[in-house]
C-alpha cells in the first residue's frame, strides 16, 4: 500500500497517515464528524459547498481516531465542536445568519456499508494523462492508494473480490466508484479545474477507484503488502 488518508470531518480535507486501524466502520475516525443544518438534520456538503474543501481537519489521538481537530482557510486552529467554527463555516459557505450550520458526530450509517475508498496508482496517473497535467490524488479523497499493476483502473477487474493488506486486515471491493464535480475542485483552495473530470467523464463516464467494505478489521499501513484473494 502506497498511501493512506483519513477524513475526519466529511466534505472537509483530511490527514496523511502512516498508519491506521480498519474497523467495520473504515478507517477509525473517518468522517466521524459532520457539517449539518439544524433545519432539516440533513447533511451540508463540499459537492454544493465547495469551500468546505479548504478546511483540514486531524485527529490529535491518531491511533484512536479521536480529538478532531480543524484548520480554517485563514490558519485558526479550533477543536471541532468550538461554536466559533460552525460560525466560520457558515460564513465561508456563505449562509445567511438565520440559516446556521452544526458540525456533529456523523451517524454510523452514513458510509457503512462501503466505507472504505480504495484507489490505484495507475489509476491516478492515467487522469493525470488525459487531464493534461498532475491530479492531485487529494482531489479524489482516498483512503487506500496501491500500486499494483502497470495499467490503469485495475480496481474494475477487482469487483467481487477481496484484498488483504498487511498482516490480517481484508477488504471486499464492492462497487466502482463514481466521480462527482469534488474532483474538479482544488483541495487546498477549492477553486475549480474542470480538465480531470471532463476527461474522466469522457473515457470512462465518471468512474475511477472503488467502494470496498471490511470483511476483517486489521491494522494497516504504508508499505503494507496487498495481495488479492478470493
Amino acid at each position: 500500500m502506497s498511501d493512506l488518508w483519513r477524513y475526519p470531518v466529511a466534505s472537509m480535507g483530511g490527514e496523511r497517515l502512516r498508519r491506521a486501524f480498519l474497523g467495520p466502520l473504515g478507517v477509525l475516525g473517518d468522517r466521524r464528524v459532520m457539517v449539518a443544518d439544524p433545519g432539516d438534520d440533513s447533511a451540508v456538503i463540499a459537492l454544493r459547498n465547495p469551500p468546505l474543501l479548504a478546511y483540514r481537519a486531524w485527529c490529535e489521538d491518531a491511533d484512536g481516531g479521536d480529538d478532531v481537530m480543524v484548520e480554517t482557510p485563514e490558519g485558526d486552529v479550533m477543536a471541532w465542536d468550538d461554536p466559533l467554527l460552525a460560525e466560520a463555516v457558515r460564513a465561508a459557505i456563505e449562509r445567511e445568519e438565520r440559516e446556521p450550520v452544526e458540525l456533529r458526530r456523523s451517524p454510523a450509517g452514513a458510509h457503512a456499508d462501503r466505507p472504505v475508498a480504495l484507489l490505484a496508482e495507475a489509476t491516478i496517473r492515467q487522469v493525470s494523462d488525459w487531464a493534461g497535467d498532475d491530479v492531485d490524488r487529494r482531489r479524489f479523497r482516498p483512503n487506500l492508494i496501491v500500486e499494483a499493476e502497470d495499467d490503469p483502473f485495475p480496481e474494475d477487474a477487482w469487483m467481487g473480490r477481496r484484498l488483504v493488506i498487511g498482516d490480517s486486515a481484508e477488504i471486499e471491493v464492492m462497487a466502482p466508484t463514481r466521480r462527482s464535480g469534488v474532483l474538479s475542485r482544488d483541495p487546498d483552495t477549492a477553486e475549480r479545474d474542470t480538465r480531470a473530470h471532463a476527461a474522466l467523464a469522457r473515457e470512462r463516464r465518471n468512474y475511477a477507484g472503488a467502494c470496498c467494505r471490511v470483511a476483517r478489521p486489521g491494522w494497516v499501513a504504508v508499505g503494507d503488502a496487498v495481495r488479492l484473494v478470493g
